[in-house]
């Protein structure tokens, strides 16, 4: 069966998309926005992130992608723990906090309650879902690395509000649910 498939080596060397090609595609692409926490033991450190995915249910497994550049991902990598949170619709001006460049990123933390679960990492309160996780495995891919979270512990909130999510450049939430019929 593989035998038959054609060969795609010539691919490698040929053009790639345009980064303005790649941008426009991806901005239809609707991501949930999340809150990726880590810590070193004594400072917090956050990112706001769409390129989060469950991996697997057995074991539970979650990946996320974190800029190489960012002092979030030294943490993440040094610590080998973070804390996937979900936001709420109500949640926009927290992501735009820890989306943005801060010179104290500490004061990201200061306009939300925070609590730790199991690995240490920053959960916050009022997340629609948390997840609690040490990093299983890591693979860096050009200017991003790709970590696998092994999830030691998941928070759910009591209510349900719509979730935050990301598309065309803008925060939107969903406007109905569409019924499966």
């Amino acid at each position: 069966m593989v035998e038959d498939l054609p060969a795609l080596a010539h691919l490698r060397s040929e053009p790639h998309v345009s980064v303005s090609d790649f941008r426009q595609a991806m901005r239809r692409l609707v991501g949930a926005v999340t809150i990726v926490t880590s810590t070193d033991g004594r400072t917090p450190v956050g990112l706001t992130a769409t390129a989060v995915t469950s991996l697997s249910a057995e074991p539970a497994r979650i990946l996320a992608c974190v800029n190489l550049r960012g002092s979030s991902f030294r943490t993440i990598a040094e610590s080998r723990r973070m804390a996937i949170n979900v936001l709420s619709a109500e949640q926009t001006d927290l992501a735009k906090v820890f989306g943005g460049l801060h010179d104290n990123p500490l004061e990201r933390f200061h306009p939300a309650r925070w609590e730790t679960l199991i690995t240490g990492a920053p959960v916050l309160c009022e997340a629609l879902a948390a997840f609690d996780c040490v990093v299983d495995e890591m693979m860096v891919a050009h200017s991003h690395a790709v970590i696998i979270g092994e999830i030691k512990a998941a928070k759910v909130a009591a209510q349900s509000p719509m979730p935050l999510l990301y598309a065309s450049g803008s925060f939107t939430t969903l406007q109905a649910p569409i019924l499966n019929g």
